[in-house]
């Protein structure tokens, strides 16, 4: 066995065994988009069922958007490479995006999360594996944080219904960069299916700023990360209904002055950019 799938591997099983994410002899539904992060997912659980004589019952399911050139058969091919059958559902995205009208990521999400659901139900599974990652969590926690003023991220295990069922991500500790280096070990090829929406979504920009952050210092990686994990109560607003009050307030009255400065669009030489961040999409003007 190789350091790569060694390292991987202890990584999942801190995130399984800690968080008590799967019982041997269970039933596992493994979400497989086709790409890195879910093959690895899939060849990874496999490979500690085999070696752990874990008893686990895989069941890889994915979900076909209907996009136009969309192929789901190198999916299911990929997946028997593995060694686990899979399941497709076919769902009609672009209707689903048409009728939602302007967010279209938030409607393809809720179409792909209601027919995964709908898939564990009827195979009486409890346990739904999806293969985000710790960047992942970085980037929901960012997401959340600049796009609906909420500090919230992405939790190893979620329970759902009740605890009827129950979202489990075993690479919740592992990182991109160890994901290629996986699939590499492993002579495993993403299946590249491009989303038409994929450019203009608010993940792909935070993903590419923090991308950018990376470059610069490595341990932004996991400084922030463990930053989650490490919340000082005493350094943070307290938290009430008084205070979510006047919190909203103050952002209404932010939020006036944003729209009153955009009636104002053409800047003039006497304008700079205190940072040039238009390649994550964004642009920070100041007045000189």
């Amino acid at each position: 066995m190789s350091w790569i799938s060694r390292r991987v591997g202890r990584l999942a099983h801190k995130a399984i065994g800690s968080n008590r994410l799967i019982a041997d002899g269970e039933k596992v539904v493994v979400g497989v988009s086709g790409g890195a992060d879910s093959l690895c997912l899939l060849h990874l659980l496999a490979s500690l069922n085999r070696t752990g004589k874990r008893g686990w019952e895989l069941v890889a399911v994915h979900v076909d958007p209907g996009f136009e050139g969309w192929n789901s058969v190198r999916v299911v091919k990929a997946c028997r490479a593995i060694g686990v059958e899979c399941e497709v559902l076919r769902t009609d995205m672009p209707a689903s995006v048409k009728r939602a009208g302007r967010d279209s990521c938030y409607a393809c999400a809720h179409e792909r999360r209601k027919a995964l659901f709908t898939y564990c139900d009827k195979l009486d599974s409890r346990k739904l594996a999806l293969a985000h990652n710790l960047d992942d969590v970085n980037e929901t926690f960012l997401m959340n944080l600049f796009y609906t003023s909420s500090a919230r991220t992405i939790l190893p295990a979620q329970p759902l219904f009740d605890g009827k069922l129950v979202l489990i991500r075993p690479l919740y500790y592992v990182d991109k960069t160890l994901v290629r280096r996986y699939l590499r070990d492993a002579d495993l090829r993403p299946v590249r299916n491009a989303c038409p929406y994929e450019r203009s979504s608010s993940r792909r920009v935070v993903r590419r700023f923090l991308e950018h952050l990376y470059a610069e210092d490595p341990r932004i990686r996991t400084n922030l990360f463990a930053g989650l994990h490490n919340l000082k109560p005493e350094y943070l607003p307290p938290k009430g209904r008084s205070q979510n009050a006047e919190v909203r307030i103050v952002k209404s009255e932010l939020t006036e002055a944003q729209r009153a400065k955009q009636q104002k669009p053409n800047l003039g030489p006497g304008h700079f950019c205190s940072i040039d961040h238009s390649d994550f999409g964004i642009r920070n003007c100041l007045p000189a």
